[in-house]
């Protein structure tokens, strides 16, 4: 039997006797956890509780006349927690919640938390971390964290929700930047070179309209403008042209050498000259029976020629023409002989 505070329940009969009513052990160690928009009621069992126990779960609103209301999702739960979230997001009220353990027909007395609000649930940060990168600016922020609270490193949910209000002020004119990152980790670039901001953050969830506090302001000065990195860019893109029109004159020398017509030599072209005044001067005679058929062949009506074979028809006239004198020589030492006669 378990322990029971409450009067023993006595049943009367001619072969009855009183019988003590039982009740179950309460729940130990409940409280709620209010932290990044989360209120989880947690609880253990009690001692000597049977391992087949349910529990069951209210809430109130502080302060009014509406009765414990039951939540639905938590009714005869075998869980040890239950989400309150839904319930209890009015962060002008605050809410009491209690639970009871049940098994059959047997309940254990009711165990209360005591009063909370939604203004306990909003994130909180615990301090941040700036570092100045040139003209950028790396952000890391802490989560502040309480005991038994839940870590958002191990929620996926909570990871997805949360939202960083930044706000980045310039303090020579005051001027103020407002952006919203997802990350607990982040960078702002593209800065005033030598120049001093003021960063803070206001840490909220998605959707949710939970209370949030912004964090103090931490001032930082950009670093000074790095003139070797912005030459380096423009010094690497002109050798990269100046490389790239070399190669390209160096190709249309090679394409204009390759295409010019071969010239025949000035030397070749004179005896060439000499060879046709000879062959002009000194014409074959119609009636030789003798006729070689080299020079015949040599002395032919040619069909023009292209410039290109200049100089094979240069190399042939010069060869005619030795040939041609070489026959003409003893034609004149005949002409001598016949006109001293």
């Amino acid at each position: 039997a378990w322990p029971c505070r409450a009067m023993p329940l006595c049943v009367t009969g001619p072969y009855t006797r009183c019988q003590p009513c039982r009740e179950l052990p309460m729940p130990r160690s409940v409280h709620i956890t209010t932290e990044m928009g989360w209120h989880l009621l947690q609880w253990e069992p009690g001692h000597g509780s049977p391992s087949n126990a349910s529990y069951e779960v209210e809430y109130i609103v502080y302060g009014t006349r509406v009765p414990w209301t039951a939540i639905p999702e938590c009714w005869n739960t075998t869980e040890l927690s239950c989400d309150l979230t839904h319930y209890t997001m009015d962060p002008g009220k605050r809410y009491h919640a209690r639970v009871r353990a049940v098994a059959g027909n047997i309940t254990s007395a009711w165990k209360m938390t005591g009063s909370f609000s939604p203004e306990q649930a909003g994130p909180r940060l615990a301090g941040q971390s700036l570092s100045v990168m040139g003209n950028s600016i790396q952000v890391r922020l802490r989560l502040l964290l309480r005991p038994g609270s839940i870590s958002p490193e191990n929620s996926e949910l909570q990871r997805e929700m949360s939202r960083y209000h930044v706000y980045l002020r310039r303090t020579r004119d005051n001027h103020t930047v407002r952006g919203v990152a997802n990350s607990t980790e982040f960078t702002i670039r593209e800065l005033f070179w030598l120049t001093e901001y003021c960063l803070s953050v206001e840490p909220s969830l998605a959707n949710m309209p939970v209370p949030s506090m912004r964090s103090d302001e931490q001032c930082v000065t950009t670093g000074p403008r790095d003139r070797s990195a912005e030459l380096l860019p423009t010094i690497l893109s002109s050798f990269f042209i100046t490389l790239s029109l070399l190669g390209l004159l160096g190709a249309l020398l090679a394409c204009t050498y390759i295409r010019r017509p071969v010239r025949t030599p000035s030397a070749l072209k004179s005896l060439m000259k000499q060879s046709s005044l000879w062959v002009e001067q000194e014409p074959p005679s119609s009636g030789s029976l003798d006729a070689d058929p080299i020079q015949q062949l040599f002395l032919c009506h040619k069909e023009p020629q292209s410039p290109a074979t200049e100089g094979e028809q240069g190399s042939q006239r010069l060869m005619a023409a030795v040939i041609e004198g070489a026959r003409a020589q003893p034609r004149r030492q005949r002409v001598t002989r016949s006109g001293g006669r």
